[in-house]
């Protein structure tokens, strides 16, 4: 499956970014975690929030129906009682 730029931009981003999280956490737990690593962090997270929120404005709109299973895209071919 080809995957476009944005998607495949993104995911390696998110990828990157969890790598880098989780070697924090590491040093967070060893109490070997600078000030600005953590500010660095802070920042990180929240440019992801704010790409993950421009990337979710352009998915389809999806919301709860049927079973309550969770969210999912409602077609206007879809019969759902909301």
């Amino acid at each position: 499956m080809l995957v476009s730029t944005r998607h495949g931009e993104l995911a390696t981003l998110l990828a990157h970014e969890q790598w880098r999280l989780e070697q924090l956490s590491y040093d967070v737990a060893r109490r070997r975690c600078t000030a600005r690593q953590c500010c660095e962090a802070a920042t990180v997270l929240e440019r992801l929030s704010a790409v993950l929120r421009e990337y979710a404005a352009r998915l389809p709109f999806e919301r709860s129906c049927g079973n309550g299973t969770g969210p999912f895209l409602i077609t206007p071919e879809d019969d759902c009682d909301v």
